[in-house]
């Protein structure tokens, strides 16, 4: 399947972000694109089918009041916050998350009125280019081709009962032609390949990739809604400048963070049982989600310390260690867990 366009006019795009951002929840990689529209926060602007198709799933997620979009990474703090997936053929999909508000004429076939709550099936036919709704300042964007299946995650069953695309989601560049590939990546910060971004990390044998603490319910947790990310952990990279080491931790003092590393090492990539314990000194990030530089006057302050050791079982022993230095810390203690992948 070839994508006749971007789900918004390349003259609406301020930039794009790739896969892989870790942010808050979003603990592991991400596997969506963020496009960022230019303009004012509160400037809508049209949302477009990228091929055709058919509107198969609606939800509008809650955000009741006392704001739920401050513990969940999925729902943003919008009065209307809806994701909107689409069929294209027997082996393609679409999604379009965090978006304001349908099309007026599409609202019509959907044969009930929008409320907040679980997702609900439709069948609504597209056309390639048609407006089919509209947002504000930001969304993300997905496509999942089911004839493709990434590398990079040691277990795919993870995924089974939540988000069970995520193995199959592609790099929606690759599937665009010349010359709207072009203007596209002219306005994505990274410039590695692959262009889209990376997700899957994985390594048997290896610190590289995302850990699930042992009994937290893995990849979808105990609660499927606000804190499922909550035994995640992650050593991978940016996902702008692959060469800055991202270790990112689901519960850090009791909420979701990520860190740098000082001195950008050990690549965990390169970490195995035979290392033994190693040390990870936390420092703030320096580059934002779209690559761009945060100059902070502690960026040298040491943040906090993760041990890890890779057994030799193909497991993990994790602690965490929020405010403390590499110096002040020996060794592991009770507080460590096991992780698996």
């Amino acid at each position: 399947m070839r994508l006749a366009n971007f789900p918004v006019r390349v003259a609406d795009i301020s930039h794009i972000n790739p896969m892989g951002m870790m942010a808050s929840g979003h603990t592991t990689p991400t596997d969506h694109l963020y496009l960022v529209a230019n303009g004012a926060k509160e400037q809508l602007h049209d949302v477009l089918a990228v091929a055709d198709g058919f509107i198969v799933s609606l939800q509008w997620r809650p955000n009741p009041p006392g704001g739920q979009a401050q513990f969940d990474p999925t729902v943003l703090d919008r009065a209307v916050d809806l994701k909107l997936t689409l069929e294209h053929s027997a082996t393609c999909w679409s999604y379009y998350d965090h978006v304001t508000e349908l099309e007026a004429s599409l609202l019509k076939e959907v044969g009930e009125p929008l409320r907040p709550g679980p997702p609900f099936n439709v069948r609504i036919p597209v056309k390639a280019g048609q407006v089919i709704g509209h947002v504000q300042r930001m969304f993300d964007f997905a496509l999942v081709d089911s004839t493709v299946t990434r590398t990079g995650f040691a277990r795919l069953e993870q995924f089974l009962h939540r988000d069970p695309w995520k193995p199959h989601t592609v790099d929606p560049f690759d599937y665009v032609d010349e010359p709207l590939r072009g203007k596209l990546l002219a306005l994505n910060p990274r410039k590695s390949k692959p262009l889209g971004g990376q997700i899957g990390y994985d390594v048997a044998g290896r610190l590289v990739g995302n850990w699930y603490r042992q009994d937290s319910g893995g990849y979808a947790g105990l609660n499927p809604r606000l804190d499922y990310w909550d035994g995640h952990v992650a050593f991978v990279y940016h996902h702008v400048e692959p060469a800055n080491l991202v270790v990112s931790l689901g519960s850090y003092g009791g909420r979701p963070r990520q860190f740098w590393v000082k001195d950008n090492a050990p690549d965990p990539a390169k970490v195995s049982a035979a290392d033994g314990l190693v040390k990870y000194e936390l420092l703030y990030g320096q580059l934002g989600s779209s690559g761009q530089r945060q100059v902070r006057h502690d960026a040298d302050v040491v943040q906090g310390v993760v041990l890890a050791q890779v057994l030799a079982d193909g497991r993990l022993r994790l602690e965490i260690i929020p405010g403390r230095a590499g110096a002040e810390v020996k060794g592991f203690s009770e507080a460590a867990r096991i992780y698996d992948r």
